[in-house]
């Protein structure tokens, strides 16, 4: 599964981001899909396999409460599913 994920996330764009959050009923401005997008870049293994505290953190520094809310509740839920 981590080589699916790690393709996926190699291919993926600032667009799909805001796309996929559109589709979850939040509308980023274009300053939170380039943090978030650079986020998931940067540290999507991190997500996937460990302790993710300091990553959230950092986000909930750079996004509107509102995004940061989301994205947590967004990551919980995938988080779950692939456990």
């Amino acid at each position: 599964m981590k080589y699916i994920i790690g393709e996926y996330i190699k291919k993926m764009t600032e667009e799909d981001i805001y796309n996929f959050a559109l589709k979850e009923g939040t509308k980023l401005l274009d300053y939170e899909t380039k943090t978030i997008y650079n986020f998931i870049k940067s540290y999507w293994e991190i997500l996937l396999n460990k302790d993710s505290t300091f990553i959230f953190e950092e986000i909930k520094k750079m996004v509107r409460p509102e995004v940061y809310e989301k994205v947590v509740f967004l990551y919980d839920k995938y988080k779950r599913q692939l456990n």
